[in-house]
């Protein structure tokens, strides 16, 4: 795995072989919502085309290609996806089958944002409340940390300034309109995320249980503790035992509300909410999670008073 350092490193290496770059408009093919949210944001008509991979109902980690994403990435100029094993259930076939050498891995087309900031490790910041349940080896433990990298806005503004210039290197006659889009663009996020920590502050130290590991990123930024979590294994029910000994946790460990990301079946959530008497919540997770997230900054703010809500015994569904 690169760290931030050397990625910037070898970014900057990457922009002085490309020489003559391709002309504008760019064809780019994002992976999940966010990149395509954030390269809309930066490119603006600099751009011909942004194909989504998935939506913000689609589980990142597992899609099934179709022959448009194919022929979508085999015309890509660039792909702007996140790296560190979400894709590798399915981006790694899809290029092969495209067979598309400018958005190959090691080429200027080739961005991966999880490279440009510090990944959390997949079990830190958890408790461990696996009680004994066998694990499925690899079931959404990343060797790298934990890929949902969306969840801190302050990621999300240095993954900007890495595609910006990722963008120039590959149409330099647009070098104005990305500089003076990413600079707005970090501009406006650095405000709101401003104003959102002040605003979130009544969560700070709070403990919540959550679904699945999918929003440690929003809730280290925001200070919110992780007490539980009712689904250790994504897609696999957990067992009653399991699921009575959270319930029992509730109480204890002052365990607010649950929280589940948009793309999951909140069955199990469910069900400890109402034996428990807390509090559900649904957060995006992603760009158009919600009719609010829109955009990363709906996102941001739509996932803060979703939270609030939750803190203030209001379910949000």
């Amino acid at each position: 795995m690169k760290t931030f350092a050397a990625a910037a490193a070898g970014a900057t290496l990457l922009f002085s072989a490309i020489g003559s770059a391709n002309a504008a408009p760019l064809e780019v093919f994002a992976c999940v919502p966010e990149w395509a949210s954030l390269a809309k944001a930066i490119g603006g008509d600099r751009l011909a085309n942004v194909t989504l991979a998935t939506s913000a109902l689609d589980n990142p980690e597992s899609m099934k290609p179709t022959p448009g994403m194919i022929a979508a990435l085999s015309k890509a100029d660039i792909i702007v996806c996140t790296g560190s094993g979400l894709e590798d259930s399915w981006l790694p076939a899809m290029l092969e089958r495209a067979g598309n050498a400018k958005v190959g891995k090691g080429k200027p087309g080739y961005f991966m944002a999880s490279e440009f900031v510090k990944l959390i490790e997949d079990d830190q910041d958890e408790h461990d409340h696996s009680h004994g349940e066998k694990k499925t080896a690899g079931a959404h433990m990343h060797e790298a940390g934990n890929p949902h990298i969306q969840g801190d806005p302050n990621n999300v503004r240095l993954v900007a300034g890495q595609l910006a210039k990722r963008l120039i290197a590959l149409d330099p006659e647009g070098k104005d309109v990305y500089g003076e889009r990413v600079k707005a663009f970090i501009g406006q996020l650095t405000t709101l995320t401003k104003e959102l920590q002040a605003k979130a502050a009544p969560l700070k130290g709070i403990n919540i249980a959550v679904q699945h590991g999918h929003s440690i990123y929003l809730l280290k930024w925001l200070g919110v503790k992780t007490a539980a979590t009712v689904e250790p294994e994504p897609g696999v029910a957990p067992g009653p035992a399991h699921l009575t000994e959270i319930i029992d946790e509730v109480p204890k460990d002052k365990i607010r509300f649950v929280i589940y990301a948009a793309y999951e079946d909140p069955g199990a959530s469910k069900y400890v909410t109402e034996k428990a008497k807390i509090p559900l919540v649904k957060v995006p997770f992603t760009v158009g999670g919600s009719p609010e997230a829109g955009d990363l900054f709906g996102l941001y703010k739509d996932s803060v008073d979703r939270l609030l809500d939750g803190l203030a015994g209001r379910e949000r569904n």
